[in-house]
Protein backbone atom coordinates (compact mmCIF):
# COMPACT_ATOMS: atom_id res chain seq x y z
CA UNK A 1 0.00 0.00 0.00
CA UNK A 2 2.79 2.60 1.18
CA UNK A 3 4.52 1.31 -2.17
CA UNK A 4 1.86 2.19 -4.46
CA UNK A 5 1.20 5.71 -2.68
CA UNK A 6 4.64 6.54 -3.25
CA UNK A 7 4.82 6.29 -6.88
CA UNK A 8 1.13 8.29 -7.36
CA UNK A 9 2.89 10.71 -5.14
CA UNK A 10 6.15 10.74 -7.56
CA UNK A 11 4.37 10.81 -10.54
CA UNK A 12 2.05 13.98 -9.08
CA UNK A 13 5.14 15.95 -8.34
CA UNK A 14 7.15 14.65 -12.28
CA UNK A 15 3.71 16.32 -13.40
CA UNK A 16 3.82 18.93 -11.55
CA UNK A 17 7.31 19.80 -12.78
CA UNK A 18 6.26 19.04 -16.21
CA UNK A 19 3.92 22.05 -16.18
CA UNK A 20 6.23 24.11 -15.23
CA UNK A 21 8.79 23.50 -17.45
CA UNK A 22 5.94 24.27 -20.52
CA UNK A 23 7.65 27.19 -22.10
CA UNK A 24 4.93 29.73 -22.23
CA UNK A 25 4.22 30.82 -26.29
CA UNK A 26 5.91 34.71 -26.72
CA UNK A 27 2.98 36.91 -27.91
CA UNK A 28 3.92 38.46 -31.16
CA UNK A 29 4.74 42.34 -30.84
CA UNK A 30 1.66 44.21 -31.95
CA UNK A 31 2.23 45.77 -35.51
CA UNK A 32 2.45 49.70 -35.42
CA UNK A 33 1.76 52.24 -37.76
CA UNK A 34 -0.89 52.18 -41.34
CA UNK A 35 -2.11 49.13 -41.97
CA UNK A 36 -2.08 50.20 -45.89
CA UNK A 37 0.71 52.40 -46.79
CA UNK A 38 3.24 52.18 -50.19
CA UNK A 39 6.95 52.35 -50.49
CA UNK A 40 9.01 53.07 -53.81
CA UNK A 41 12.01 51.72 -54.24
CA UNK A 42 14.18 49.92 -56.87
CA UNK A 43 11.15 47.25 -57.45
CA UNK A 44 8.77 49.87 -58.28
CA UNK A 45 5.56 51.08 -56.46
CA UNK A 46 4.47 49.07 -53.78
CA UNK A 47 1.46 48.45 -51.30
CA UNK A 48 0.87 46.19 -48.25
CA UNK A 49 -3.19 46.13 -46.87
CA UNK A 50 -1.62 44.08 -44.08
CA UNK A 51 0.88 46.85 -41.68
CA UNK A 52 4.41 45.21 -44.00
CA UNK A 53 3.32 41.69 -44.00
CA UNK A 54 2.91 41.34 -47.29
CA UNK A 55 3.41 43.64 -50.67
CA UNK A 56 2.54 43.93 -53.92
CA UNK A 57 3.57 45.33 -56.84
CA UNK A 58 1.38 48.22 -58.55
CA UNK A 59 1.57 47.60 -62.13
CA UNK A 60 3.08 51.11 -63.08
CA UNK A 61 6.21 52.91 -63.91
CA UNK A 62 7.19 54.90 -61.46
CA UNK A 63 7.61 57.95 -64.04
CA UNK A 64 4.26 57.42 -64.74
CA UNK A 65 3.23 58.60 -61.38
CA UNK A 66 5.41 61.82 -61.55
CA UNK A 67 4.71 63.06 -64.95
CA UNK A 68 3.59 66.58 -65.82
CA UNK A 69 4.57 69.80 -64.67
CA UNK A 70 5.08 69.18 -61.26
CA UNK A 71 6.94 65.82 -60.47
CA UNK A 72 7.46 65.98 -56.70
CA UNK A 73 10.40 64.48 -55.16
CA UNK A 74 9.64 61.10 -56.80
CA UNK A 75 10.41 59.73 -53.22
CA UNK A 76 6.94 59.41 -52.37
CA UNK A 77 3.80 60.01 -53.71
CA UNK A 78 2.39 63.11 -54.98
CA UNK A 79 0.12 64.26 -51.77
CA UNK A 80 -3.56 63.70 -52.95
CA UNK A 81 -2.62 62.30 -56.40
CA UNK A 82 -3.80 58.94 -54.33
CA UNK A 83 -6.48 56.99 -52.69
CA UNK A 84 -5.40 53.98 -50.28
CA UNK A 85 -8.28 52.26 -48.19
CA UNK A 86 -9.15 48.89 -47.74
CA UNK A 87 -12.13 49.21 -50.55
CA UNK A 88 -9.71 51.10 -53.01
CA UNK A 89 -6.90 51.97 -54.28
CA UNK A 90 -6.18 54.42 -56.63
CA UNK A 91 -3.77 56.47 -58.49
CA UNK A 92 -3.41 59.25 -60.88
CA UNK A 93 -1.07 58.81 -63.67
CA UNK A 94 0.34 60.62 -66.67
CA UNK A 95 0.52 63.92 -67.07
CA UNK A 96 1.55 64.79 -70.84
CA UNK A 97 -0.14 63.08 -73.52
CA UNK A 98 -2.42 61.42 -71.72
CA UNK A 99 -3.64 61.50 -68.10
CA UNK A 100 -5.62 58.03 -66.69
CA UNK A 101 -6.75 56.59 -63.33
CA UNK A 102 -4.96 53.07 -62.43
CA UNK A 103 -7.65 51.55 -59.77
CA UNK A 104 -8.17 48.23 -57.74
CA UNK A 105 -11.21 47.65 -55.92
CA UNK A 106 -10.63 44.22 -54.88
CA UNK A 107 -7.20 45.03 -53.22
CA UNK A 108 -5.04 44.41 -56.02
CA UNK A 109 -6.19 41.37 -57.29
CA UNK A 110 -7.06 43.23 -60.49
CA UNK A 111 -6.72 46.44 -61.81
CA UNK A 112 -8.55 49.22 -64.25
CA UNK A 113 -7.03 51.53 -65.82
CA UNK A 114 -9.60 54.71 -67.31
CA UNK A 115 -8.13 57.80 -69.42
CA UNK A 116 -8.97 61.36 -68.57
CA UNK A 117 -9.98 62.71 -71.87
CA UNK A 118 -8.83 65.48 -73.18
CA UNK A 119 -6.99 65.86 -69.91
CA UNK A 120 -4.88 69.17 -69.89
CA UNK A 121 -1.44 69.09 -71.10
CA UNK A 122 1.23 69.21 -68.30
CA UNK A 123 -0.64 68.96 -65.08
CA UNK A 124 0.86 70.12 -62.04
CA UNK A 125 -1.61 70.15 -59.22
CA UNK A 126 -3.32 66.28 -59.36
CA UNK A 127 -5.93 65.54 -56.79
CA UNK A 128 -8.67 62.43 -56.47
CA UNK A 129 -11.33 61.36 -54.47
CA UNK A 130 -14.25 59.21 -53.51
CA UNK A 131 -17.69 60.35 -52.10
CA UNK A 132 -19.31 57.37 -52.18
CA UNK A 133 -18.86 53.75 -53.53
CA UNK A 134 -19.52 54.85 -56.86
CA UNK A 135 -18.97 58.44 -57.20
CA UNK A 136 -16.00 60.24 -57.29
CA UNK A 137 -13.44 63.14 -58.75
CA UNK A 138 -10.87 64.23 -60.23
CA UNK A 139 -8.97 67.88 -60.18
CA UNK A 140 -6.32 69.03 -62.18
CA UNK A 141 -4.77 72.22 -63.40
CA UNK A 142 -1.84 72.99 -65.74
CA UNK A 143 -0.64 74.62 -68.50
CA UNK A 144 0.64 77.49 -66.76
CA UNK A 145 1.69 80.66 -68.36
CA UNK A 146 3.27 83.06 -65.33
CA UNK A 147 0.54 82.87 -62.73
CA UNK A 148 -2.34 81.95 -64.96
CA UNK A 149 -2.88 78.12 -65.43
CA UNK A 150 -6.35 75.75 -66.35
CA UNK A 151 -8.15 73.34 -64.61
CA UNK A 152 -10.38 70.99 -64.78
CA UNK A 153 -13.51 68.37 -63.17
CA UNK A 154 -13.51 64.93 -63.84
CA UNK A 155 -16.57 62.71 -62.09
CA UNK A 156 -17.18 58.84 -62.03
CA UNK A 157 -20.08 57.24 -61.22
CA UNK A 158 -19.46 53.72 -61.93
CA UNK A 159 -16.20 53.68 -59.20
CA UNK A 160 -13.73 54.33 -60.92
CA UNK A 161 -13.99 52.57 -64.09
CA UNK A 162 -14.78 55.67 -66.75
CA UNK A 163 -14.37 59.41 -66.19
CA UNK A 164 -16.12 62.09 -67.64
CA UNK A 165 -15.23 65.67 -68.43
CA UNK A 166 -17.48 68.05 -65.89
CA UNK A 167 -16.11 71.41 -66.77
CA UNK A 168 -13.64 73.62 -64.73
CA UNK A 169 -13.97 76.74 -62.23
CA UNK A 170 -13.93 80.18 -64.18
CA UNK A 171 -10.83 81.00 -62.84
CA UNK A 172 -7.51 81.40 -64.59
CA UNK A 173 -5.54 82.08 -61.39
CA UNK A 174 -3.04 79.15 -60.14
CA UNK A 175 -5.41 76.51 -58.22
CA UNK A 176 -5.04 76.48 -54.42
CA UNK A 177 -6.87 73.55 -53.40
CA UNK A 178 -10.29 71.49 -54.33
CA UNK A 179 -12.35 68.80 -52.81
CA UNK A 180 -16.16 67.69 -53.02
CA UNK A 181 -18.40 66.46 -50.11
CA UNK A 182 -20.59 64.55 -52.07
CA UNK A 183 -21.26 63.83 -55.80
CA UNK A 184 -22.67 67.67 -56.16
CA UNK A 185 -21.20 69.97 -54.08
CA UNK A 186 -17.52 70.39 -54.56
CA UNK A 187 -15.10 73.45 -53.68
CA UNK A 188 -12.05 75.15 -55.28
CA UNK A 189 -9.70 77.96 -54.00
CA UNK A 190 -7.55 80.13 -56.11
CA UNK A 191 -4.32 82.70 -55.83
CA UNK A 192 -0.54 82.80 -55.35
CA UNK A 193 -0.63 86.55 -54.74
CA UNK A 194 -3.62 88.77 -53.72
CA UNK A 195 -6.90 87.80 -51.87
CA UNK A 196 -7.52 83.76 -52.35
CA UNK A 197 -10.84 83.21 -54.59
CA UNK A 198 -13.38 80.60 -53.58
CA UNK A 199 -15.51 78.81 -55.54
CA UNK A 200 -18.39 76.41 -55.34
CA UNK A 201 -20.87 74.22 -57.61
CA UNK A 202 -23.78 72.36 -56.74
CA UNK A 203 -23.97 70.59 -60.16
CA UNK A 204 -21.05 68.16 -60.14
CA UNK A 205 -18.15 70.63 -61.13
CA UNK A 206 -20.06 72.28 -64.61
CA UNK A 207 -20.66 75.44 -63.27
CA UNK A 208 -19.09 77.01 -59.97
CA UNK A 209 -19.93 80.37 -58.03
CA UNK A 210 -18.06 82.23 -55.71
CA UNK A 211 -19.22 81.41 -51.96
CA UNK A 212 -17.79 83.58 -48.79
CA UNK A 213 -15.36 82.97 -46.20
CA UNK A 214 -15.84 85.09 -42.77
CA UNK A 215 -12.34 85.34 -41.24
CA UNK A 216 -12.62 87.66 -38.41
CA UNK A 217 -9.95 89.93 -36.85
CA UNK A 218 -5.85 89.10 -38.06
CA UNK A 219 -7.07 85.58 -38.93
CA UNK A 220 -8.19 87.20 -43.06
CA UNK A 221 -4.46 87.45 -43.51
CA UNK A 222 -3.24 84.27 -41.34
CA UNK A 223 -5.31 81.54 -43.15
CA UNK A 224 -5.67 81.54 -46.95
CA UNK A 225 -5.83 77.83 -48.09
CA UNK A 226 -8.30 75.48 -47.83
CA UNK A 227 -7.13 72.52 -46.64
CA UNK A 228 -10.36 69.67 -46.56
CA UNK A 229 -14.26 69.99 -46.25
CA UNK A 230 -16.51 67.21 -45.53
CA UNK A 231 -20.17 66.54 -43.91
CA UNK A 232 -20.82 66.51 -39.89
CA UNK A 233 -24.19 65.91 -39.81
CA UNK A 234 -25.97 68.44 -41.59
CA UNK A 235 -22.88 70.61 -41.71
CA UNK A 236 -20.15 71.38 -43.52
CA UNK A 237 -16.83 71.33 -41.53
CA UNK A 238 -13.91 73.35 -43.80
CA UNK A 239 -10.16 73.44 -42.25
CA UNK A 240 -7.99 76.48 -43.50
CA UNK A 241 -4.21 76.54 -43.15
CA UNK A 242 -1.88 79.52 -43.74
CA UNK A 243 -0.13 78.05 -47.27
CA UNK A 244 3.71 77.58 -47.14
CA UNK A 245 5.16 80.85 -46.05
CA UNK A 246 2.28 80.66 -42.44
CA UNK A 247 4.51 81.45 -39.63
CA UNK A 248 1.35 82.11 -36.74
CA UNK A 249 2.47 79.88 -34.22
CA UNK A 250 4.76 78.05 -36.46
CA UNK A 251 2.03 78.05 -39.43
CA UNK A 252 1.16 74.66 -37.15
CA UNK A 253 -2.55 76.36 -36.22
CA UNK A 254 -4.90 75.94 -38.61
CA UNK A 255 -8.74 77.23 -38.83
CA UNK A 256 -11.85 75.60 -38.16
CA UNK A 257 -15.15 76.76 -40.34
CA UNK A 258 -18.59 75.64 -40.88
CA UNK A 259 -21.48 76.14 -42.84
CA UNK A 260 -25.34 75.84 -42.59
CA UNK A 261 -26.03 76.48 -45.77
CA UNK A 262 -24.33 73.50 -47.69
CA UNK A 263 -21.19 75.77 -48.13
CA UNK A 264 -23.03 78.76 -49.96
CA UNK A 265 -21.18 80.80 -46.87
CA UNK A 266 -18.51 79.37 -43.97
CA UNK A 267 -18.19 80.94 -40.65
CA UNK A 268 -15.30 80.67 -38.41
CA UNK A 269 -15.73 78.72 -35.37
CA UNK A 270 -12.43 78.15 -33.88
CA UNK A 271 -8.86 77.14 -34.18
CA UNK A 272 -7.35 73.73 -34.34
CA UNK A 273 -4.01 72.98 -32.77
CA UNK A 274 -2.63 69.56 -33.94
CA UNK A 275 0.91 69.70 -32.66
CA UNK A 276 -0.39 71.43 -28.78
CA UNK A 277 1.59 74.44 -29.77
CA UNK A 278 -0.86 76.71 -28.11
CA UNK A 279 -1.87 76.54 -24.72
CA UNK A 280 -5.45 75.52 -23.68
CA UNK A 281 -6.33 79.24 -22.71
CA UNK A 282 -4.76 80.77 -26.35
CA UNK A 283 -7.19 78.02 -27.99
CA UNK A 284 -10.08 78.38 -26.50
CA UNK A 285 -10.03 82.29 -25.95
CA UNK A 286 -9.00 82.78 -29.82
CA UNK A 287 -11.56 85.67 -30.32
CA UNK A 288 -10.56 87.81 -28.01
CA UNK A 289 -6.56 87.11 -28.19
CA UNK A 290 -5.95 87.92 -31.74
CA UNK A 291 -8.39 91.53 -31.70
CA UNK A 292 -11.53 90.33 -32.72
CA UNK A 293 -13.10 93.12 -31.26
Amino acid sequence: MRYIIGICFCLLLLAGCQEEETPTPEEEPALTGPAISYTIDESGLQVTMNNGQDWMKVPVEVDELFAGEYQGSKTELIDQSYVLSQDRLAFIVGGFEQTAVLSSTDQGKTWNTAELPDAIQGIRLRIIGFTSEQDGFVILSGGRTMSAEGNQIYQTTDGGKTWNLAGGAPSERIVQSGTFVSKDIGFMSFGSTGATEYYRTTDGGSNWDTFEVELPGIYKDVFSVMESAEFNGDQIVMQMGQGTNGDYYGGNVKARLVSDDNGESFEMTGLIDPDDVMSDEEEANWRENDSYY
